[in-house]
Protein backbone atom coordinates (compact mmCIF):
# COMPACT_ATOMS: atom_id res chain seq x y z
CA UNK A 1 0.00 0.00 0.00
CA UNK A 2 1.29 3.16 -0.90
CA UNK A 3 0.95 6.31 1.16
CA UNK A 4 0.09 10.14 0.28
CA UNK A 5 0.47 12.56 2.80
CA UNK A 6 -1.16 16.18 3.39
CA UNK A 7 0.03 19.40 1.74
CA UNK A 8 -0.40 22.91 2.82
CA UNK A 9 -1.22 25.16 -0.23
CA UNK A 10 1.72 27.25 -0.30
CA UNK A 11 3.89 24.48 -0.62
CA UNK A 12 2.05 22.70 -3.39
CA UNK A 13 2.20 26.26 -5.15
CA UNK A 14 6.52 25.78 -5.06
CA UNK A 15 6.71 22.40 -6.49
CA UNK A 16 7.81 21.06 -9.69
CA UNK A 17 5.55 18.91 -12.24
CA UNK A 18 7.84 15.92 -11.24
CA UNK A 19 7.13 16.76 -7.40
CA UNK A 20 3.13 17.14 -7.85
CA UNK A 21 2.86 13.77 -9.87
CA UNK A 22 5.01 11.96 -6.97
CA UNK A 23 3.20 13.32 -4.21
CA UNK A 24 -0.41 13.70 -5.84
CA UNK A 25 -1.00 11.08 -9.21
CA UNK A 26 -1.64 7.59 -8.41
CA UNK A 27 -1.35 6.17 -12.06
CA UNK A 28 -1.44 2.37 -11.61
CA UNK A 29 -5.29 1.27 -10.10
CA UNK A 30 -6.22 -1.90 -12.37
CA UNK A 31 -3.38 -4.85 -13.04
CA UNK A 32 -4.48 -7.94 -13.26
CA UNK A 33 -4.31 -10.39 -10.37
CA UNK A 34 -3.55 -7.22 -8.08
CA UNK A 35 -5.05 -5.17 -5.47
CA UNK A 36 -3.42 -1.80 -5.61
CA UNK A 37 -4.34 0.40 -2.69
CA UNK A 38 -3.15 3.90 -1.76
CA UNK A 39 -4.01 5.26 1.83
CA UNK A 40 -3.90 9.20 1.86
CA UNK A 41 -3.68 11.42 5.27
CA UNK A 42 -6.40 13.12 4.00
CA UNK A 43 -9.90 11.44 5.92
CA UNK A 44 -7.47 8.64 6.08
CA UNK A 45 -9.02 7.63 3.20
CA UNK A 46 -8.14 4.17 1.07
CA UNK A 47 -8.56 3.75 -1.84
CA UNK A 48 -7.90 1.30 -5.23
CA UNK A 49 -8.27 -1.15 -7.62
CA UNK A 50 -8.60 -4.79 -7.67
CA UNK A 51 -8.82 -6.67 -11.07
CA UNK A 52 -9.45 -10.27 -9.66
CA UNK A 53 -7.91 -12.11 -13.14
CA UNK A 54 -6.98 -15.95 -12.79
CA UNK A 55 -6.91 -15.90 -9.47
CA UNK A 56 -9.68 -14.72 -6.49
CA UNK A 57 -8.30 -12.04 -4.15
CA UNK A 58 -8.67 -10.28 -1.07
CA UNK A 59 -7.44 -7.32 1.07
CA UNK A 60 -5.25 -7.95 3.68
CA UNK A 61 -4.33 -5.16 5.67
CA UNK A 62 -4.19 -5.19 9.75
CA UNK A 63 -0.93 -4.41 10.64
CA UNK A 64 -0.39 -1.79 8.56
CA UNK A 65 -3.75 -0.38 9.99
CA UNK A 66 -3.21 -1.80 13.98
CA UNK A 67 -6.71 -3.98 13.38
CA UNK A 68 -6.92 -7.57 13.31
CA UNK A 69 -8.35 -7.47 10.25
CA UNK A 70 -9.47 -4.86 7.26
CA UNK A 71 -12.81 -3.66 8.12
CA UNK A 72 -12.66 -3.75 11.59
CA UNK A 73 -13.01 0.11 12.50
CA UNK A 74 -13.85 1.08 8.48
CA UNK A 75 -16.07 0.82 5.67
CA UNK A 76 -15.90 0.03 2.21
CA UNK A 77 -17.07 1.34 -0.94
CA UNK A 78 -17.16 -0.78 -4.31
CA UNK A 79 -18.02 0.18 -7.63
CA UNK A 80 -17.48 -2.49 -10.12
CA UNK A 81 -15.80 -0.49 -13.58
CA UNK A 82 -15.16 -3.52 -15.49
CA UNK A 83 -16.87 -7.03 -16.87
CA UNK A 84 -19.30 -9.05 -14.51
CA UNK A 85 -17.69 -10.36 -11.49
CA UNK A 86 -18.33 -11.39 -7.48
CA UNK A 87 -17.71 -9.97 -3.95
CA UNK A 88 -17.48 -12.73 -1.47
CA UNK A 89 -18.20 -11.04 2.16
CA UNK A 90 -18.02 -13.53 4.71
CA UNK A 91 -19.11 -16.20 2.74
CA UNK A 92 -22.13 -14.54 0.86
CA UNK A 93 -21.62 -13.71 -2.73
CA UNK A 94 -22.79 -10.43 -4.41
CA UNK A 95 -23.02 -10.66 -8.08
CA UNK A 96 -21.55 -7.19 -9.56
CA UNK A 97 -22.04 -6.48 -13.29
CA UNK A 98 -20.30 -3.28 -14.69
CA UNK A 99 -21.69 -0.49 -12.69
CA UNK A 100 -22.74 -1.95 -9.72
CA UNK A 101 -21.56 -0.93 -6.57
CA UNK A 102 -21.77 -2.36 -2.82
CA UNK A 103 -21.84 -0.80 0.65
CA UNK A 104 -19.68 -2.54 2.86
CA UNK A 105 -20.35 -2.08 6.65
CA UNK A 106 -17.92 -2.20 9.50
CA UNK A 107 -17.09 -5.42 10.96
CA UNK A 108 -17.38 -7.93 7.89
CA UNK A 109 -14.13 -10.10 8.39
CA UNK A 110 -13.20 -12.06 5.18
CA UNK A 111 -13.77 -9.92 1.26
CA UNK A 112 -12.75 -11.21 -1.71
CA UNK A 113 -13.39 -10.43 -5.25
CA UNK A 114 -13.73 -12.89 -7.97
CA UNK A 115 -14.18 -11.89 -11.57
CA UNK A 116 -16.44 -14.48 -14.21
CA UNK A 117 -14.01 -14.24 -17.12
CA UNK A 118 -10.36 -14.52 -16.68
CA UNK A 119 -10.02 -13.06 -20.31
CA UNK A 120 -12.74 -10.21 -19.34
CA UNK A 121 -12.15 -9.25 -16.24
CA UNK A 122 -14.08 -7.20 -12.84
CA UNK A 123 -12.16 -4.06 -12.13
CA UNK A 124 -13.61 -2.88 -8.55
CA UNK A 125 -12.75 0.40 -7.66
CA UNK A 126 -12.02 0.37 -4.17
CA UNK A 127 -13.03 3.33 -0.88
CA UNK A 128 -12.61 2.94 2.34
CA UNK A 129 -12.70 5.02 5.20
CA UNK A 130 -12.92 4.97 8.78
CA UNK A 131 -16.56 4.28 10.35
CA UNK A 132 -18.05 4.70 13.38
CA UNK A 133 -20.73 2.81 13.44
CA UNK A 134 -21.97 -0.74 11.51
CA UNK A 135 -24.55 -0.72 8.98
CA UNK A 136 -25.97 -3.33 7.04
CA UNK A 137 -24.33 -4.64 3.80
CA UNK A 138 -26.27 -3.18 0.17
CA UNK A 139 -26.03 -4.01 -3.34
CA UNK A 140 -26.55 -0.85 -5.29
CA UNK A 141 -27.73 -1.39 -8.90
CA UNK A 142 -27.26 0.77 -11.31
CA UNK A 143 -30.57 0.52 -13.19
CA UNK A 144 -31.95 1.51 -9.83
CA UNK A 145 -30.02 4.87 -9.17
CA UNK A 146 -31.37 7.76 -10.56
CA UNK A 147 -28.78 10.53 -11.83
CA UNK A 148 -28.52 13.82 -10.80
CA UNK A 149 -28.57 15.81 -14.71
CA UNK A 150 -26.34 18.61 -14.21
CA UNK A 151 -24.16 21.36 -16.39
CA UNK A 152 -25.45 22.42 -20.02
CA UNK A 153 -24.45 21.72 -23.40
CA UNK A 154 -23.40 24.86 -24.08
CA UNK A 155 -20.98 25.53 -21.56
CA UNK A 156 -19.96 21.84 -22.55
CA UNK A 157 -20.41 21.01 -18.42
CA UNK A 158 -23.35 18.49 -19.45
CA UNK A 159 -22.88 15.45 -17.04
CA UNK A 160 -25.18 12.80 -14.93
CA UNK A 161 -23.77 12.52 -11.31
CA UNK A 162 -24.68 8.76 -10.00
CA UNK A 163 -24.57 8.93 -5.96
CA UNK A 164 -23.78 5.08 -5.10
CA UNK A 165 -23.09 5.60 -0.97
CA UNK A 166 -25.85 8.59 -0.58
CA UNK A 167 -28.53 8.84 2.27
CA UNK A 168 -30.87 8.60 -0.49
CA UNK A 169 -29.40 5.38 -1.16
CA UNK A 170 -28.10 3.84 1.51
CA UNK A 171 -27.07 4.23 5.16
CA UNK A 172 -23.39 5.02 6.05
CA UNK A 173 -20.44 7.22 8.21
Amino acid sequence: METRYAHHPEDVKKQTTEELRKNFLVETLFEADHVHLTYTHNDRMIFGGVTPSQEELTIKLDKELGVSYFLERRELGIINIGADGTVILDGVEYEMKGRDGLYVGRGTKDVKFRSNDANNPAKFYINSTPAHHTYPTVKIDIKKIDPLHKGEQGTLNERNIYQYIHPNVCESC
